[in-house]
């Protein structure tokens, strides 16, 4: 491995570190930086020469991509089949944590009430991505004759992205797996109350944990 490889797998190194840090609800300390990752503070001011705020924004902006990268759909939601999948996506993954398991997803929302401002304007924008892109599929759906010409894309899409973020921080509080399903079928079913007679499926998908 080149000296220029081993910088970026150790900068990469300490950034996953200090995401893992405000993920489980700790803040960004250098010394526990340091410690998970084994590197000397000379490493770490190098990589991040502004120190603990500079690491901590760049964990910050890492946590949202890691979001996008877990959470995003991996297919179109422009058809009801599109959008069954990506509810099963997201709460396969969930299903897979335990109680003990860091939550992407819930963690989010403290990062939100960040008293930094730069934090709490990130993470907004993430949120304003989020239903600007939902939208824009559903609007598709919507020309398509999928959805009806009165369908709210936006309000739909944002009432998506609430159910996703709310039912996964209430699934970290109590320990269960459920309310995010409850959240994200009843927004499915809201959705599919849009539908057209005979093209929206009837009934809400079976997506509760078995067990």
């Amino acid at each position: 491995m080149t000296t220029r490889k081993k910088g970026e797998a150790t900068k990469a190194r300490i950034l996953e570190a200090a995401t893992d840090l405000l993920v489980r609800g700790n803040d960004v300390n250098l010394d526990d930086v340091m410690r998970l990752t084994s590197t000397s503070k000379g490493q770490l001011f190098h990589y991040f020469p502004a120190g603990k705020d500079e690491l901590r924004r760049a964990a910050a902006e890492r946590h949202l991509a890691r979001i996008a990268e877990t959470d995003a759909p991996t297919v179109a939601l422009t058809s009801w089949q599109g959008w069954e999948a990506w509810i099963e996506q997201i709460l396969r993954v969930h299903d897979q944590q335990t109680i003990n398991d860091a939550c992407e997803i819930a963690a989010l929302a403290g990062r939100a009430l960040d008293t930094d401002q730069f934090t709490r304007e990130l993470v907004g924008r993430m949120y304003e991505g989020w239903i600007e892109q939902l939208g824009r599929q559903l609007d598709s759906m919507r020309r398509d004759g999928l959805l009806r010409p009165d369908t709210p894309v936006t309000e739909l899409a944002s009432a998506f992205v609430a159910a996703l973020q709310g039912g996964a921080v209430m699934d970290k509080a109590t320990g269960s797996h459920q309310h995010l399903t409850h959240a994200l079928n009843q927004a499915l079913a809201l959705l599919r109350s849009y539908g057209h007679e005979g093209q929206a499926p009837g009934s809400v998908m079976a997506v509760e944990k078995e067990g």
